[in-house]
């Protein structure tokens, strides 16, 4: 039939709801970007292993000097935010203007697998909304400094979204024709799945869901999974582009220090060095404690490379550490350097001896440290636990039930979006630091401790009048979300549950299942993950771990509740 065959009034009816559909698409982007742009950047100037090493990481590269001259920080974080950073500087645009842009397109992409899935623009609609309106943008502990979390938790929605059309949405075509189809699409997922990787350490959340993508896909291929080359070629696509990816990095961190790796925490050598010491046995166990005094002792006993680190380690740059990490926690008196301080302690410690001249002589230190505690474990096994080559804390009975009830405890601020707060901090530093920051981030920047007059929890609300409006209804979105996710998540829970038991009695399993499970690994894995940190080693349960995750948390309702509705109309002659 024509469309000439149709009544006009239907043709307008429909281009109405079409311009209107595009039109409140386009309205939610608009306000969403209004939204950010009142959250200005909070330049933590001081923190040298976190906001001020991007920035710094950033201008070197910016001046042609890849990462800059090689010191105990250089691998310590990925360089994939800071090559970010001195892109967007090139634009002109404000860091968190781009920021939001880039995860509203990945969200905008996330929604609309979900209403193509289920053929209707609804679908669509509301999950762009839920999601354009995430709180923790405009949350004082993570949407306004610089730091990785701005882009980490945009890459981590658009890899789940690209694995979910690679691997979900199959058409009844040969694998050869999907491959034909996809090939770009596999590329891409390989690519933002190796900028995901040198963006964070703990890329191994998004595992789970991903393998259960593809393993539904090779399920629902299993009929046609043939001629195998081109199987092979369609699931190795992907993994080639992400190790080309990460190769670039690794080749030109070997062509600049000598040294082929993206991170120093992924690095065998430091894995060895920290597996070493932390295998030492303690007089009596303290709980987020790798190396006290008594198993310093030990290692100084053993190992002439430990006791090169003894006098920063007694001194003040051990006190430093005992301090900062205590202080955080909370703990009086402080008793050793903690967990979640010592990695940094370590690195510190190494630098103080000179042996960061070079990442090669660094490398080296660190295998010989390593080589001289194993091999004085070998000689008194009675004073030293298994080998170890990890950084995971060596695991003790209790640590089971401590992990599910800080998960749970995860969980409840993950769900309520921790009260939903909305504000902002003063910037602070010094004025060539602060500069910097400005320059790097295209500004605007968040006032100084001097120019509000207060502290650096101070809310500059009081001086920027203007945004008030903007910063009211920020606030109030963010309790409509933390509202929304309070009583949604825990129904979009059960209803899963019931989905999933119903499927697997009548034996049809759903893509919107899938897709919906595939969310629901993100966020459980992410729990345990953030629950097993906080049980043994660093305080977890804060809304900056929890960022990345929070767009799946929010995306996981509308997902289960339209995916449900349409499982419950395509059987319900059962």
């Amino acid at each position: 039939m024509k469309s000439a065959d149709f009544p006009s009034s239907e043709i307008g009816k429909a281009t109405a709801g079409t311009c209107g559909y595009y039109t409140a698409l386009a309205l939610i982007t608009l306000v969403s970007l209004w939204l950010r742009g009142a959250f200005p950047v909070t330049a933590f100037g001081g923190a040298g292993h976190d906001d001020l090493l991007f920035v710094r990481m950033a201008a070197s590269i910016g001046a042609g000097n890849w990462l800059g001259d090689y010191n105990n920080l250089t691998h310590a974080k990925g360089a994939a935010y800071s090559i970010f950073l001195i892109s967007n500087y090139i634009t002109g645009l404000p860091i968190k203007f781009s920021e939001h842009l880039v995860y509203l397109l990945a969200a905008f992409y996330f929604a609309s697998i979900v209403g193509k899935l289920y053929a209707t623009r609804w679908a669509t609609m509301v999950t762009f909304a839920v999601l354009a309106f995430i709180p923790t943008a405009w949350n004082p502990e993570t949407g306004a400094r610089i730091v990785r979390e701005g882009i980490y938790g945009s890459l981590s929605l658009l890899l789940l979204a690209l694995a979910v059309h690679c691997f979900a949405l199959s058409r009844s075509v040969s694998v050869a024709e999907e491959l034909r189809q996809k090939r770009r699409l596999l590329v891409l997922l390989g690519l933002v799945a190796g900028a995901y990787w040198l963006t964070r350490e703990e890329g191994i959340w998004l595992l789970p869901s991903l393998i259960i993508l593809y393993t539904f896909w090779l399920w629902s291929r299993r009929m046609s999974l043939r001629p195998w080359r081109v199987t092979v070629l369609f699931s190795a696509l992907p993994v080639i582009s992400a190790l080309v990816a990460v190769g670039t990095i690794n080749s030109l961190n070997y062509w600049k220090y000598d040294v082929f790796r993206n991170n120093d925490f992924r690095s065998a050598d430091f894995q060895s060095a920290y597996g070493a010491l932390s295998r030492i046995k303690h007089d009596q166990w303290q709980r987020y404690v790798i190396f006290p005094k008594d198993a310093r002792e030990r290692a100084y006993r053993f190992s002439p490379a430990a006791r090169e680190l003894q006098p920063y380690f007694e001194g003040s740059g051990g006190e430093f550490w005992r301090n900062a990490g205590c202080t955080q926690m909370g703990i009086a008196p402080c008793p050793e350097i903690l967990s979640g301080w010592f990695m940094w302690a370590l690195r510190d410690a190494v630098a103080d001896t000179g042996h960061y001249r070079t990442a090669v002589e660094a490398r080296s230190f660190y295998l010989t440290l390593a080589a001289e505690i194993n091999g004085a474990c070998e000689q008194h096994p009675d004073e030293c636990l298994p080998y170890r080559q990890t950084m995971i804390p060596p695991w003790r009975g209790h640590y089971l039930l401590d992990t599910a009830r800080a998960s749970w405890q995860v969980f409840a601020t993950l769900v309520t979006l921790g009260g939903s707060p909305v504000g902002g901090g003063a910037s602070w530093g010094p004025p060539e630091q602060l500069a910097l920051f400005a320059t790097i981030t295209n500004g605007p920047l968040a006032p100084t401790e001097a120019a509000i007059g207060g502290s650096r929890q101070t809310d500059p609300n009081m001086i920027f009048r203007r945004d008030d409006i903007r910063r009211n209804f920020a606030k109030v979105l963010a309790k409509a979300e933390g509202i929304f996710t309070t009583f949604g998540v825990p129904a979009a829970v059960v209803i899963w549950l019931s989905w999933l038991v119903i499927a697997v009695r009548r034996r049809r399993l759903d893509v919107g299942l899938v897709i919906a499970s595939s969310l629901m690994a993100a966020v459980g894995a992410r729990v345990l993950l953030l629950g097993f940190l906080d049980a043994t080693s660093i305080p977890s349960n804060n809304a900056l771990y929890l960022f990345p995750v929070v767009p799946m948390t929010l995306a996981l309702v509308p997902t289960v509740l339209f995916g449900a509705i349409a499982f419950l109309r395509r059987n319900d002659n059962y």
